[in-house]
């Protein structure tokens, strides 16, 4: 099916007015998605959602890359809509207009006039065949569309007949060559989707909007000052060049306009249309007349052309009309007309296509109306400015699933005075949070200021205790050391030291020996301390150790004493020599294979003691 047209998601801003425009609401709303689509299969190609759309976001799918490429491939004929007499005003004479388009490389250019005169010869013969039974013309593709899908019981009221282009497109073929290509150029939509059900010969190629030739003229640099005369090609139209025109079609008939005796109801513009077709599916017999349908008011005001003021272009149309018939060779146009009017392949019957939405249960409908806020008395306000005539046709749309609440202008209203009032609501609470924020980066400041205070206090403090003290984190890096630490490690502890200062980072694996490094090990694992644990450094030193936990397996603290300081006491010495005996003599008592090496260890180490004791009472 062809795609007539393509919605810019980007340009949408979710007025609903398309929405709201559409006559069959083939533009939907869902409430799983905020941006309208369209329903290719329902629209009928009125174009009313495009004139509707102030942002530009739906336009019709453009033809114009497709019939360049034909033109330098193929021959290609032209056929004009008549109403180009209302959309060209600006070009001087229509002869100009014709060349221009054989400029752009058409081989042929033909007006859709005669294809007029031709149906409307059929018309009034189907007229005079059937007694009793009224009927609706059929050469306005959107009205006619418009009947099948949506009065679809009326399809046989449909006058049996193709419209004029695709007359004029079999005329074309079958006077100049069969396998020609056809470019229709009309102003209206819905004769590219009316053009699906027609095959063969009275099939169009593409279709060209009055818009869309003008955007072609000025890529060519196409202008009428550069160009000569040249008249449309045969066969030459008459009293069709009034199609545009509502009334036209029926004069092209040759019937009786006068309101008395006349034999037809003209009805133009999207309200009367519908509401005559809708009329006459209720009581035809009351109308007592046939239907003369134009879904715009007048062709030349349909979408595909740019804007204008309908009476101006009404007269210009009607002086056109004027100037061809004036010139037509008459005898010539009824040769034509006879020959072309008794072709079989103008007779089309429209089949029943129906596209409306099946009627929801009452239990839907109502649950729509709790959507809508409408539980009560409300739902009667009909407003319209849904788009819908009530507000259960609204209601019905929800339930089908074609529209949403949010089309409701008073449920719009109150979803809008209660997003203010949350609104509200939530900048108050962003105020207070604001407010709470700012209290909390000063009261982090203050904090980071603090901490910086003391551990600038605690660096000072560890720098000035005669113990080594480091903090250890859980990868056994040092965070912080004081200088005792560095002097008690040696040399190899200054050096690094003068490259990282207070060996911040450094493993302490790489610094303090197996012995003492298991112990830390151990404690950063188990969370265990070890408090006062006399270990050697080295052979000839032995140093007190306490390693203990700051944050349970996350850092410890190491502090080491040197037992051979001048630092410490003799008292102190005493003590530890004390404590030396009495291990040893436990040793003994309880394990007596292991007195020999417990002797010579405690030998050795009291030895050690006392040459240190001597040599720091000798100083002294």
């Amino acid at each position: 099916m062809t795609e007539l047209l393509q919605l810019e998601e980007i340009k949408c801003t979710a007025c609903y007015s398309c929405v709201k425009a559409c006559p069959v609401k083939a533009v939907c709303l869902t409430k799983d998605n905020a941006i309208p689509t369209i329903d290719t299969e329902r629209c009928i190609g009125c174009g009313e959602c495009i004139n509707a759309c102030s942002y530009g976001a739906i336009t019709p799918v453009s033809e114009i890359e497709q019939i360049e490429n034909m033109l330098h491939s193929e021959q290609v004929v032209a056929i004009c809509d008549p109403s180009i007499a209302g959309e060209f005003k600006d070009i001087s004479d229509y002869r100009k207009f014709v060349n221009m388009l054989r400029a752009l490389g058409f081989k042929y250019v033909c007006e859709v006039s005669f294809g007029v005169d031709v149906i409307a010869r059929k018309q009034r013969n189907i007229l005079s065949s059937y007694e009793g039974k009224r009927f609706i013309t059929s050469h306005c593709p959107v009205s006619t569309l418009y009947t099948q899908q949506f009065q679809p019981e009326l399809s046989g009221n449909l006058t049996p007949l193709i419209t004029p282009f695709a007359t004029m497109a079999y005329i074309v073929r079958k006077k100049y060559g069969e396998n020609l290509k056809i470019v229709n150029i009309t102003p209206c939509l819905g004769a590219k989707k009316i053009n699906d059900s027609y095959r063969g010969l009275i099939h169009v190629d593409a279709f060209l909007s009055f818009k869309e030739l003008r955007k072609m003229f000025a890529s060519h640099n196409i202008k009428e000052d550069n160009i000569e005369f040249s008249d449309f090609d045969a066969p030459m139209g008459n009293s069709g060049s009034l199609y545009p025109i509502p009334r036209g079609f029926i004069e092209a008939c040759g019937e009786n306009t006068d309101i008395m005796n006349g034999n037809f109801i003209t009805a133009e513009g999207k309200y009367d249309s519908i509401d005559i077709i809708s009329q006459f599916a209720k009581d035809s017999r009351i109308l007592n007349s046939n239907l003369n349908v134009y879904f715009c008011e007048g062709c030349f005001m349909a979408t595909g052309c740019s804007k204008g003021d309908k009476f101006i272009r009404n007269a210009f149309t009607r002086e056109y009309a004027k100037k061809r018939a004036s010139g037509i060779d008459v005898k010539q146009w009824q040769q034509d007309i006879d020959l072309w009017s008794n072709q079989s392949e103008v007779i089309h019957i429209y089949e029943p296509n129906s596209k409306r939405l099946a009627t929801p249960t009452n239990d839907k409908i109502e649950e729509a109306f709790m959507l809508l806020g409408k539980e009560g008395s409300s739902r009667a306000t009909n407003c319209k400015s849904c788009g819908y005539d009530t507000c259960t046709e609204l209601a019905i749309a929800i339930a089908q699933g074609v529209a949403t609440e949010k089309m409701c202008f008073i449920h719009a209203k109150q979803d809008n005075k209660n997003y203010s009032n949350q609104l509200k609501i939530t900048t108050e609470n962003l105020v207070a949070l604001r407010n709470q924020h700012e209290n909390t980066l000063e009261d982090l400041a203050n904090v980071r200021q603090s901490d910086n205070e003391s551990r600038q206090t605690i660096s000072s403090m560890l720098n000035h205790l005669y113990p080594a003290v480091a903090i250890v984190d859980n990868n056994l890096k040092i965070i912080q050391s004081n200088a005792a630490f560095i002097d008690i490690l040696g040399e190899d502890a200054k050096e690094i030291n003068e490259i990282i200062p207070g060996l911040k980072g450094a493993n302490i694996k790489t610094l303090l020996p197996e012995n003492i490094y298991s112990q830390v090990e151990y404690v950063l694992k188990n969370s265990e301390e070890i408090i006062n644990k006399d270990v050697p450094l080295n052979e000839d030193k032995f140093i007190n150790v306490s390693i203990f936990n700051l944050v349970p397996k996350k850092s410890i603290g190491i502090i080491i004493r040197n037992l051979f300081s001048g630092e410490d006491r003799p008292e102190e010495i005493i003590n530890r020599l004390n404590e030396v005996i009495k291990s040893n003599l436990l040793d003994v008592q309880q394990i007596g294979f292991v007195l020999g090496e417990g002797a010579a260890r405690t030998e050795k180490m009291l030895n050690s003691i006392i040459r240190s004791y001597k040599e720091q009472i000798g100083k002294k």
